[in-house]
């Protein structure tokens, strides 16, 4: 996403001063001197993004919301302090120089309350959505996809050549809060450790709203209603039948050398690595995350020293569902099952394999990969 030019950043709509927000006095928020007759000297002790203190700034009308938001993963960005704790063996956050190097290369993905329901996110250079006016629900394009636009956004909107759109998206049908409720996105207050901590429990489930859908076809009952009460039946994840490719990367290091190779498409299957109540599937779709050995060297790790404690393939839930793909393909007579069943056919190998993995990560994908027999 483009950054906006300087005066699109800070033009204050005057529809704002009809808003509740808009009553509020500008220094109750932003501090400054409302005195000073220059520039410079309003601007002392400014504030330019009080809700970065939710708490202190946004607690007063939202004081719920705001408290839960402390404690979300939208806030903490904890997803990124866990992983790397169990890569390398110690928390960055209790070495003050490891911390700075964070803050500046990946600190930027935390969001406030005015990153997502005022201005786009600090990550895309920030800038008024709409005049300052406070929007209830974040816009889609320039606060969601903003900072979810690689992969989530470009899957959802079919973005990616050769791919169709979510088909929860077509046609420009549901947005992102209608499976992310902002009281999901906001959190209620439990500390989580990743996004796919078994305590998210206001995490969106397809099966939620498919319920229904258990005994709708052989496929369903088989993988899904079956599978639930018997050991002896492969249960899937939706995803497995319903996801079309998805984009994986590889390598990428800290101190500005970024991804080391192209993004690539592709598809794989593997065993679920984070198999609980909620995941209970057997099998999921994963997707390569670029992690290696040597990412933060420039940090002063040379080499993470339980980089085999995760997988480099991670479960995936990817945003680009349809009804028919390439898994689901029924044409010519042709069965679901053949698609995975015949998988040692050259074309249809999407079962996770050790071919799939460079040297260093066989390790640590050990209980993800599927293995040849």
């Amino acid at each position: 996403m483009p950054p906006l030019e300087a005066w699109e950043k800070v033009l204050v709509d005057e529809d704002f001063l009809n808003t509740s927000h808009g009553r509020i006095s500008c220094i109750s928020c932003h501090g400054g001197d409302p005195k000073a007759q220059d520039k410079e000297n309003a601007h002392v002790n400014l504030i330019a993004l009080p809700s970065d203190s939710a708490t202190v700034f946004c607690n007063g009308c939202h004081g719920g919301i705001a408290d839960n938001h402390e404690t979300s993963l939208h806030r903490t960005q904890n997803g990124y302090y866990t992983l790397f704790q169990k890569r390398a063996g110690f928390d960055l956050k209790n070495d003050p120089n490891m911390q700075e190097e964070f803050d500046r290369e990946c600190g930027k993905c935390h969001t406030s309350c005015g990153q997502c329901h005022v201005s786009r996110p600090v990550s895309v250079e920030g800038g008024f959505v709409n005049g300052h006016i406070f929007r209830r629900t974040p816009h889609m394009t320039n606060n969601c996809t903003a900072c979810h636009g690689s992969r989530v956004g470009a899957e959802y909107l079919g973005q990616n050549e050769g791919y169709r759109s979510d088909v929860h998206w077509l046609p420009n049908g549901k947005r992102c809060e209608f499976c992310h409720e902002g009281s999901a996105l906001h959190g209620n207050g439990t500390l989580l450790e990743t996004r796919y901590d078994e305590s998210n429990t206001l995490a969106a489930r397809c099966e939620e709203c498919h319920e229904d859908a258990k005994t709708a076809n052989l496929y369903h009952e088989q993988h899904w209603q079956r599978a639930e009460t018997s050991p002896d039946i492969p249960h899937l994840s939706c995803q497995v039948c319903h996801s079309q490719d998805y984009k994986n990367c590889n390598e990428c290091h800290t101190g500005g050398s970024g991804i080391a190779e192209p993004s690539y498409i592709t598809y794989k299957i593997g065993k679920n690595p984070i198999q609980s109540q909620r995941r209970p599937y057997d099998y999921v779709v994963v997707r390569h995350i670029p992690i290696a050995p040597n990412t933060y060297a420039s940090w002063g790790v040379a080499s993470l020293a339980n980089y085999d404690s995760e997988p480099t393939w991670k479960y995936a839930t990817p945003h680009n569902i349809q009804r028919w793909t390439a898994r689901t393909d029924t044409t010519n007579g042709q069965q679901c099952w053949s698609n995975c069943h015949n998988n040692w056919v050259e074309e249809l190998k999407t079962y996770l394999r050790n071919e799939d993995l460079k040297e260093y990560e066989l390790e640590a994908n050990k209980d993800v990969v599927i293995p040849e027999d």
